[in-house]
C-alpha cells in the first residue's frame, strides 16, 4: 500500500481529481442452525435468523443484478464494481480486477449449481482478460472495462489508462478465486490460470536480495512492499502447492510469510502496513485488512492477537447525527452503524484537512474481513479482553449492524442506468470515509463489499482452501 501509485485502493482519489489470543476450535461454540446452502448461526445468536437469511439472499440478488447488467446467461463477462454514480460517473463500467475474484468467492460460497455457473463465467473471464494480455506473462490489469462487449462477443475490455497497473494484490487475488474455482469444479483451465498468475508475480517480483525480510515487491520496477500484498502471495502459492501436488511452492509461501512476520509488532499486537522502501518499516498509518487477512491466511496463534488490535483500535460507530454522515440527513432517521474503520489515521479525516468526511464512517468490506476471521478463530468470552464478550457474539453484533445499512444506504442509485434496490447490497461505506492512504471511500454500492459481507455471515475464509 505504501508508495502505491494507482489501484484499487486509490479508486476515490480519482473522483477528487480527474476522473484483517489463542486458537479455539470451533467445537467451542456449537452450532445450532445451518439453511439450506449451509449458512451458519452460532447458537448464541441472539438476532432474528430468519431476517439474516433474508439479507443473505438479498444480497446475493444485488450481486445478480450488477453480474447482469451488461449481458446474461453463459456470456462470459466481467461485473461493473460500483454503482455507477461512483466518481460522478466518471468510472462507467469499471470492474475491478480484486472485486471481480471477490465475485467468484461470494458465489462458491452458496453451493448452489446456479452460484456455480455464475463463479464460472467470472473465472472465464478472468482467464480472458489474462490469455488476450498484449505481455502474455500471466498478469492482470487492475480494472477493466464490463459495459462493452469486443469482437468475440466477450465483456471484458481494457479499462482506464490509470488502471492498467499489475500490482501484486491484483494478481494474487484473481489467481486464488481461480484456484479456489479448480477445487470445486476440477476444470483444469483454472488451475492453469492461477499458476500463471502465480508465476508472474514469482518472477517479476520477489526480492531475493533483501533478505532479510525478503517478501515479493508491490509491483515489477517498485521499491516498497506491502504485508497485503504477501499475505495474498502465502495464500494463493500455499493453495497451489496443494492443488499441484509441487512443494516447490511453498518456497515463495514461506518467503511471503517470513515477510509478514517480519511487520508484527508485538508490543502493540498489530501488523504495519508494509515497507516505503525494500527493508524500512512504513509507520505512518495501520490498516484494518492486513491484520485480519493476516489471521485468515496463517491462522497462527502467536499472531492472533492482531485481532484484537482491530476490534480495539479501529472499531467505530457511524449514525446519521454524525456530520456528513451517508444517510444525507442529520437524526432524522436515528439509525447507527457499528464496524471497522478502514486505518489508524482514518478517524483523524477532518484534522488531516478533509472536511468533506464523516470521522466515524464504517469500512463496510473490512468489517466483512473481521466478521469471517472472528468466526474462524472463535474465541470464548472467557478469554477475550474484558467488554467484550467472545468472538462469536462480537460477529453477530457485526452482522446485525451490517445489516442496517444493507437496508437503508444506496438510495437513488443504478447500474446502467437501471436502479438498484435498497435492502440489496452494501455501500463500499457508510458515510465518506478518509483512508489516511490519500483517498476516500464513499457511500456507493459496492460488490466487493457485498461479497466480504456474505463471506463472513457464512463463516467462510477465501485465503484457505
Amino acid at each position: 500500500m505504501t508508495g502505491e501509485k494507482l489501484s484499487r485502493r486509490r479508486l476515490v482519489k480519482l473522483s477528487l481529481s480527474a476522473a484483517t489470543a489463542a486458537v479455539v476450535s470451533s467445537a467451542s461454540v456449537p452450532l445450532a442452525h445451518a439453511d439450506e446452502f449451509g449458512l451458519e448461526i452460532g447458537s448464541c445468536f441472539s438476532g432474528d435468523i430468519k431476517a439474516l437469511l433474508a439479507s443473505v439472499n438479498n444480497a446475493y440478488a444485488f450481486l445478480n443484478q450488477m453480474m447482469d447488467a451488461y449481458a446474461q446467461g453463459s456470456t462470459v463477462r466481467l461485473c461493473q464494481s460500483y454503482a455507477d454514480q461512483i466518481a460522478g460517473g466518471t468510472f462507467f463500467s469499471t470492474a475491478f480486477i480484486y472485486d471481480n475474484a471477490l465475485l467468484v468467492l461470494a458465489y462458491l460460497v452458496r453451493r448452489t449449481q446456479q452460484d456455480t455457473e455464475r463463479a464460472k463465467v467470472i473465472g472465464n473471464a478472468l482467464l480472458y482478460a489474462q490469455q488476450h494480455d498484449p505481455m502474455q506473462d500471466g498478469r492482470f490489469r487492475q480494472a477493466y472495462f464490463a459495459g462493452v462487449a469486443d469482437s468475440n462477443g466477450v465483456y471484458v475490455t481494457p479499462g482506464l489508462s490509470f488502471f492498467q497497473g499489475s500490482a501484486v494484490g491484483d494478481v494474487a487475488w484473481p489467481g486464488i478465486a481461480l484456484a479456489q474455482l479448480y477445487a470445486r469444479t476440477g476444470i483444469k483451465e483454472y488451475l492453469d490460470g492461477a499458476v500463471a498468475a502465480a508465476t508472474f508475480i514469482e518472477t517479476t517480483t520477489r526480492d531475493n536480495v533483501n533478505v532479510p525480510p525478503g517478501g515479493y515487491y508491490f509491483g515489477n520496477g517498485q521499491s516498497n512492499k506491502s504485508t497485503e500484498h504477501n499475505i495474498d502471495v502465502f495464500a494463493l502459492f500455499t493453495m497451489l502447492a496443494t492443488l499441484t501436488g509441487d512443494s516447490s511452492w511453498l518456497d515463495g509461501a514461506n518467503h511471503a510469510k517470513a515477510f509478514v512476520q517480519a511487520m508484527f509488532d508485538a508490543p502493540s499486537g498489530h501488523f504495519w502496513t508494509g515497507t516505503s522502501d525494500p527493508t524500512h518499516i512504513f509507520f505512518d498509518n495501520s490498516p484494518e485488512d492486513v491484520n485480519t487477512w493476516s489471521y485468515l491466511a496463517m491462522q497462527d496463534p502467536d499472531y492472533a492477537v492482531s485481532l484484537d488490535w482491530v476490534k480495539t483500535n479501529l472499531l467505530t460507530t457511524d449514525t446519521s447525527f454524525a456530520f456528513n454522515n451517508g444517510w444525507g440527513t442529520f437524526g432524522t432517521l436515528k439509525l447507527r452503524v457499528t464496524g471497522m474503520t478502514f486505518a489508524s489515521l482514518s478517524k483523524l479525516g477532518t484534522v488531516l484537512g478533509d472536511q468533506s468526511v464523516d470521522a466515524d464512517a464504517v469500512w463496510l468490506e473490512g468489517t466483512g474481513h473481521l466478521i469471517a476471521a472472528l468466526l474462524l478463530r472463535r474465541l470464548p468470552s472467557s478469554q477475550d479482553i474484558p467488554s467484550f464478550h467472545g468472538d462469536v457474539n462480537l460477529a453477530h453484533s457485526l452482522i446485525e449492524s451490517v445489516t442496517v445499512a444493507q437496508n437503508s444506504l444506496g438510495a437513488g442509485q443504478t447500474v446502467n442506468g437501471h436502479p438498484l434496490v435498497v435492502g440489496q447490497g452494501l455501500t463500499a461505506s457508510t458515510s465518506i470515509l478518509n483512508t489516511g492512504f490519500g483517498f476516500n471511500y464513499f457511500p456507493y454500492l459496492h460488490i466487493g463489499a457485498t461479497a466480504w459481507y456474505l463471506m463472513g455471515a457464512r463463516a467462510k475464509n477465501p485465503l484457505r482452501l
